[in-house]
């Protein structure tokens, strides 16, 4: 899906984006994962894979709670794309350090992007549901930072 700044989109079609997304995340992962292992490097090799597992259930949650999602008017609720969303679509590293950083912030603008539409919806079953949708993200960056911090420790001698 290729969303234009100040387009509008529907709250369906960010769940797309934000699918195909998880997906793509979770694909380089495997990559990155399976790179490591080659280099014989075990620690980027447990971190990839476990974070190409976390992108594939959130993804499945997402998945599942889509059809629940397409009773009344809640996925027609327009949205407006801005600028920072189409950023949060657009990173695609493939370097160890870029793809950890990257998932980092890719997480942190989708929870924006969630808030905003909360913040901003006039139908309460949206904002409800952004709101959840908000927190979910929170709880996957947290996953990710856990899984991240002890190599980002190793990596700068414990200084975060």
């Amino acid at each position: 899906m290729n969303l234009a700044a100040d387009s509008v989109v529907s709250l369906r079609e960010l769940l797309v984006a934000t699918l195909a997304r998880r997906r793509e995340a979770s694909a380089r992962y495997r990559r990155l994962a399976t790179a490591a292992s080659s280099r014989r490097e075990a620690a980027l090799q447990r971190l990839f894979s476990r974070l190409a597992v976390l992108e594939s259930e959130y993804t499945a949650r997402i998945e599942r709670d889509l059809p629940d999602l397409d009773v009344g008017t809640i996925l027609a609720e327009r949205v407006t794309w801005t600028e920072a969303m189409c950023q949060s679509m657009l990173e695609d590293p493939d370097t160890p350090a870029g793809a950890l950083e990257a998932a980092r912030r890719n997480e942190r603008r989708m929870r924006a992007v969630f808030e905003h539409l909360a913040a901003t919806s006039p139908n309460e079953s949206v904002r409800m549901r952004a709101l959840e949708f908000a927190l979910a993200e929170t709880r996957h960056l947290s996953s990710i930072e856990k899984l991240v911090a002890p190599l980002r420790a190793s990596v700068h001698g414990g200084r975060g």
